[in-house]
Formats: structure tokens, sequence, C-alpha cells
């Protein structure tokens, strides 16, 4: 089901995020909106707070003090991603939202199969079983247009390119 757009069309409203590590602001009052078959690109120089930023509106900052709103027109109708509890984030994450890293590197577990962590997510967020799931991973790097997606399912992180 698709998402019904919060007002003025926006798909994600960002308001005010902070973000502080022990104290420590690191992001300071982040606004950003992005519409239906928008893209955004957060640019600046290394450790400018991109990757902390996007992190933080989907609650994957570890350890990190996040304020502010980020208000997403969910399935089901809009919802406030910072106030939500993980088991509901869950529900949503994956599944209705997500995070694409460039870097394989740095975005998967290097001693895992590509193949084997996307299968852990279907498994968790669709409830497939093993045998499902690793079918599934492999048509959706099939559907990315990976070449030769069975063969990079099998594939360590280290293996892929992330340009």
């Amino acid at each position: 089901m698709p998402a019904a757009a919060l007002g003025e069309g926006f798909l994600l409203d960002v308001k005010g995020l902070r973000v502080a590590f022990g104290g420590k602001e690191v992001v300071h009052g982040v606004d950003f909106q992005i519409r239906p078959g928008e893209k955004l690109a957060l640019v600046g120089e290394s450790g400018s707070g991109k990757t902390v930023t996007a992190l933080s509106v989907l609650k994957l900052a570890l350890n990190a003090d996040v304020a502010g709103q980020a208000n997403f027109a969910a399935a089901e109708g809009p919802v406030e991603l910072l106030g939500l509890s993980e088991r509901r984030l869950r529900a949503i994450r994956g599944e209705q939202i997500a995070m694409i890293f460039q870097e394989p590197m740095t975005a998967l577990n290097p001693l895992y199969s590509v193949g084997d962590q996307i299968a852990e997510v279907l498994e968790l967020h669709k409830s497939m079983s093993r045998a499902e799931a690793m079918r599934g991973a492999v048509q959706l790097l099939a559907d990315t247009g990976i070449p030769e997606p069975a063969r990079r399912a099998n594939a360590l992180p280290h293996q892929l390119s992330g340009g």
C-alpha cells in the first residue's frame, strides 16, 4: 500500500534534527523534506554529520541522543519516526523506508555473503523461510540490475564494487 503524503505532499519531513553523543552536539537543527519521486543528497566534508543525520532519522545511530521531528507518510498514516518504539519502527524500516549505503565494505558485514544479509532482512520483515528469502535476495539483486545475481548473492561484500 503506498504511503499517503504528509502536508504539502511530503513523504518525509524532518524538522530541527539535533544529534548529540555524550553531551556533544554534532548535528545542529537540520531541516529537510522529501516528496514522492524526489532524491536527496546530503553533501558535506568528511565528518560533517551526513551519515549521522541519515542514521538518526531511522533511529539507527548507536548511543545518540536525538531530538527534533521526523514525520513520515507511512502506509497506515503519518507517523513521527523519532517517537516510535523499536518494535513499531522495525515494522516500517525496510518495508516502507530504508537507507541505501554506497560502499558495501562499510554497509555489510564482511563475514557473510551479500545474499545471506539480504535474506536475513526478508526473513525478519516478510516472515519468509530461509530458502524463500535466499530466492528473494537473488531476485532483488536481479531487479536492481546487478549482473549475475545468483553469483553475486554468494559473494562477500569486498568482492563487490561500490561504484
